[in-house]
């Protein structure tokens, strides 16, 4: 008896440690790049708090993605010239990729095979194999490239070059360029319509967005009225585009219906540098990079709600699972 009950208590033991680590799983956490820190902080995004530091050994930290089932974070390390595979599940570095010059940003296909980082002194983006971590392609692109997204069904890359005022589209199945869009001033953040009929591009030098036709590269419209736009993010639900303002401290919020600036101002931190939605639509994230902060947006009231401090010195970008 005493046996069968022992039995029993260790079944229900290891019962609640696996309720316990899917619980902590199922955590909708972020991760945030600290360039001039070298690490990445955790952030617990149900208290908002930073549950962990994760130290790398490169320099000039900048973009990020993270895998679709959330178990690896590749980190663009400016100063190495490589990506760091960052495992979610123990925080920690497995392994470092070498790619071009100067990695800015990743993105990492619907399918989770393959992840694209923009190398913009090298003018180049490396294609890396992420079940090897081994880089399959280096692929030409135009002058300076830095945004880099998906399209949805995983066939194509569009890579924004920030000093050629060009879009260029890689097929995933070749990784070369099919075509070259022209675009405006300074092209840098990049995002994809849910429906994958449209690309949005913050033009930062001519404070401007254009939203791209994926199917020929047309620009359908331009919006002005920005300050140095940097970063693009679209709600799931297509309804709005939520931009950084690089020069005024602030994000502000687009109808994708009607192509027009629906609320022109959010005050964030000092130089907004990123911005990113989450799975839900409830909540925009912002890294403000000589802010040293995170803030975060209600976007059913486009107020900013609570805001975290010392994220980490120069936060670049954020990444977000769940």
């Amino acid at each position: 008896m005493r046996a069968r009950n022992s039995i029993t208590m260790s079944f229900l033991r290891v019962l609640a440690f696996m309720a316990t680590a899917l619980a902590v799983s199922a955590q909708p956490y972020g991760y945030v790049s600290n360039m001039m820190q070298n690490t990445v902080s955790v952030v617990n995004r149900a208290n908002n708090t930073i549950s962990a530091s994760i130290p790398l050994s490169g320099a000039g930290l900048s973009g990020m993605a993270i895998t679709p089932n959330g178990s690896y974070l590749y980190v663009a390390e400016q100063s190495k010239n490589s990506v760091a595979v960052i495992s979610t599940a123990s925080n920690s570095v497995v392994a470092t990729v070498p790619v071009g010059t100067g990695p800015v940003h990743v993105a990492i296909t619907p399918n989770g095979a393959t992840a694209y980082v923009t190398n913009e002194s090298a003018n180049t983006v490396s294609a890396i194999n992420t079940a090897t971590n081994a880089v399959l392609a280096t692929i030409p692109v135009g002058s300076k490239p830095v945004g880099v997204a998906v399209t949805l069904d995983g066939s194509q890359v569009l890579v924004s070059n920030l000093l050629s005022a060009t879009i260029s589209v890689i097929s995933t199945s070749s990784n070369s360029v099919i075509a070259t869009w022209t675009t405006l001033s300074g092209p840098n953040g990049i995002a994809m319509s849910p429906n994958g009929s449209v690309a949005y591009v913050a033009d930062q030098y001519a404070n401007s967005v254009t939203f791209h036709s994926l199917a020929n590269g047309a620009i359908l419209n331009t919006i002005t009225g920005f300050a140095a736009p940097n970063s693009v993010a679209v709600t799931p639900n297509g309804s709005y585009l939520y931009v950084t303002n690089g020069n005024s401290s602030s994000v502000a919020v687009v109808n994708t219906s009607t192509a027009q600036i629906a609320v022109p101002k959010i005050g964030v931190g000092l130089l907004p540098t990123s911005v990113a939605v989450s799975a839900d639509g409830s909540t925009a994230y912002v890294t403000n990079g000589y802010g040293y902060s995170l803030s975060e947006i209600n976007t059913a009231t486009n107020a900013v709600t609570s805001t975290l401090l010392h994220v980490g010195i120069y936060p670049f970008a954020m990444a977000l699972y769940h």
